[in-house]
Formats: structure tokens, sequence, C-alpha cells
């Protein structure tokens, strides 16, 4: 690892980049084309990029049954643990609804689950199962109807059997063998073959990120989520064995930021000698080390302290690991939460995915007349400071009604 001054963070933080202005031309390009062409331009993209050619992007019943028999029978039963895992913390999450009732009006909060949601999975080398868990399982308890999701195609034309597998364990509706830009697009549009969903869900690489935040507004996204992050905060009590483990696993994420930072030098220069990638920063204080670590604002954090509670409260990451015994691998695998989380310092205003992003919440009014008699000159008033004069009248019109019929009441 290289150390760095704390000065020098901000530097290396600029070269955090989700994707540059000519991956979003090319991008650009490939969704207005899936929306024009529909399934002709999928099969187009993919034969360009995956080097395969798709008559049928859809998954069969038969491919589906052949995966799942492919896995064994204790491989089956260990994701059914990580589903079951999963499952039992997204449900703890709910959304209060309420209703305010009083004697002229009803206000009631409402929420729903969205009809579809579309997740992405990562192709690439090794099968993401994790990534279909942590996406898939938070819609599948949110309670939406309908979920769909794409993945690239191998050279074979198929999709690895343990993700085919994972999507059907936790009841993923339709499987599509498509990948990159054109997979959002499509999920986006919607195609001869692939419905519109309603939110995207899943990592993918910077094609796959640009195409998210383009078409961001005609559909809901998770998050952009960029290069992986870790930052592990020590002090002399860190077990030097464990921490190399960690930065070493981080460093299996392609283009990853990694930072130790240690006011104890001795200790991070041993770390810091067993792992390549990364930079060490020194600090004098565990106050400059909270303000490191919120500048940066990881991903993942690592807090391997005495005092590691009492830090956690003050620092800003994607998900907070405490003590030597959490490694941030449980938090990818099975601790519960999903491991999409904010990237690239956007934790500072972004959660990670959960039950929430595939709810939406909306408000219900019923007035009474009444109403307009008790509140209607504010109304008016606010109606008028903002020269919006017909919406004054929208409520005046109903308060004279009821002035009016108030005074030939009283004159029978």
């Amino acid at each position: 690892m290289l150390q760095i001054r704390p000065v020098d963070v901000e530097k290396v933080l600029k070269e955090r980049k989700l994707f540059s202005t000519s991956v979003e031309n090319i991008v650009s390009k490939i969704i207005s084309d899936v929306e024009k062409r529909r399934d002709g331009a999928l099969r187009y993209w993919t034969k360009k990029f995956d080097g395969v050619d798709i008559d049928n992007f859809q998954i069969s019943e038969q491919e589906i049954t052949s995966s799942v028999s492919k896995i064994s029978k204790s491989d089956r039963q260990l994701i059914k643990q990580a589903i079951k895992r999963i499952t039992s913390y997204h449900k703890k999450q709910r959304i209060k609804q309420f209703v305010i009732k009083e004697k002229e009006i009803k206000i009631s909060f409402r929420v729903k689950p969205v009809n579809r949601v579309g997740l992405y999975i990562p192709g690439g080398t090794a099968p993401l199962v994790s990534t279909v868990l942590m996406t898939g399982l938070p819609a599948k308890i949110a309670g939406v109807k309908e979920i769909i999701a794409c993945s690239p195609p191998s050279c074979n034309g198929s999709i690895h059997p343990y993700i085919i597998a994972a999507l059907d364990f936790i009841g993923v509706n339709k499987i599509f063998k498509v990948g990159g830009a054109q997979a959002i697009a499509a999920m986006a549009y919607g195609t001869e073959t692939i419905p519109k969903v309603n939110v995207i869900a899943g990592p993918g690489n910077i094609y796959v990120n640009a195409a998210k935040k383009i078409l961001a507004g005609i559909i809901g996204i998770d998050l952009l989520a960029g290069p992986s992050e870790l930052v592990v905060l020590i002090d002399s009590s860190a077990n030097p064995d464990f921490v190399i483990a960690d930065l070493n696993a981080q460093e299996e994420h392609k283009q990853s930021m990694i930072f130790l930072i240690s006011e104890d030098s001795a200790i991070a220069r041993k770390i810091s000698n067993n792992v390549k990638a990364g930079y060490w920063i020194k600090i004098d204080t565990m106050e400059s080390a909270i303000d490191i670590v919120n500048t940066i604002a990881p991903e993942h954090l690592q807090i391997v302290c005495k005092n590691a509670n009492a830090i956690a409260e003050k620092v800003i990451a994607g998900a907070i690991f405490i003590g030597s015994y959490t490694p941030c691998a449980i938090g990818d695998y099975i601790a519960g939460p999903s491991h999409t989380l904010p990237t690239g310092g956007s934790a500072i205003f972004d959660s990670g995915l959960n039950v929430f992003d595939f709810m939406r919440s909306y408000a219900v009014i019923e007035a009474q007349s009444q109403f307009f008699k008790k509140h209607g000159i504010i109304i008016e008033r606010l109606a008028e400071i903002e020269n919006l004069l017909n919406h004054k009248m929208s409520v005046e019109i109903r308060r004279k009604k009821l002035k009016k019929t108030s005074i030939l009441e009283r004159e029978k």
C-alpha cells in the first residue's frame, strides 16, 4: 500500500469517477436504438458485445429446471439459508401508514409496492449469486407482483446455472439473457420480449451505470454504483492478519478504492507490506480519522478500535462493520442487509438498497365543506401572494357558496 498524507485524500478521491462523457455518448446511442428497434436492437448489441446470436432472450422453464438440477444439494441448502437470513432482516423494514382525522378533513398516508421490478445481474467470470439475493429479496419482501431479471449471456448463449437457480429460488417471474446498457434500456422502455418495469436494481459496469443515469426519471433506479470501496480504521488492538485478509479480499473487486487509517505506524506498516493495492494514512488523533472517513464517505467502513461503537455514531458510510470479527465479507453474503450500497461519496445523501426502494407512498385527502369555512381565507391569501389567482378562485368559490348557504339558512 502507498502511504499518503491526510491532505492528499481529496486528490486521490478525484480518481473516483463513474464514467466519462464518451461512455455516455455510446450508451445514449444504444438506448436510442433499443427504444426504436426493440428486440432487433437487442440482438444487434448482444452480438456486438457478447459475441453470440440470441433468437429467444427468455430463459425457458426447461432451462431453469436443468440449471437447478446442476446445483448440488449442499449448495442449494446454503443458498436457501442465506435467503432466510436476508429475508428475516428485510421483513423488519416497515413504513407505517397513518390517518389524520379531523371534523373537516381526513388525510391518509398510504404505501404500496411498485408493480414490476427489473433486476440486473452482472455476468463476467463468476456467478454473482449474492447479487441475486441482495437485490431480489428486498423487492420480493416489498410485495412487488412481478420481478424480472436480465443477465449477460456467455459465449455459449446461456446464463450461469447458479444465477438462474438463485433467481428461481427467490421467485423471479422471468429471466432474460441480455446484458449491458441494452438490457437497462429494454427494461426501461419495454420490447416485444422484455416488459417495461417501474424500478431497476442491480450493479453493473460503467455502461450499465451510464444507462441507469440517463434513464433515471423514465424509470426508478436503486443507485449509481461505481467501483467498490473499503476503509479500515484501526488502532493497536487490531489483529493485523485479519486486516491484511480483509484488504486483500477487497482487492478482488476491480478498480476498488482501499484505505487503511491508523495512528499506530508499526501495525500499519506491517499490514501495508502485505497488501498490494490501496493507501494507508497516518493520523494523530481519532478526531482527524473521523474527518477523513467522512470526506471519503465510503461504501464499506470497518472499525477495529477499542471505542468502535462511539466512532460509528460519528462517521458516514454505506455500511459500517464493527470489531475484529465483522469483516465486510459477511455483509457481502449473509449478514442480512443488502450489499448494494452507495459509492463515490454518495453515502452522504444516499442509502443502501432496501425494501423502501420498491415502494411508493402517497396521500389520500378528503375534505368536507366546513374545511373552507375554517381555512379557506388562508389558502386564498397564499395563492394571492403567489399571483395564482385561479388557485384562489378554486377555493373562494366554495367558501362563498358556504357563506351564501349560511345566510339563506339564517333568513329562513
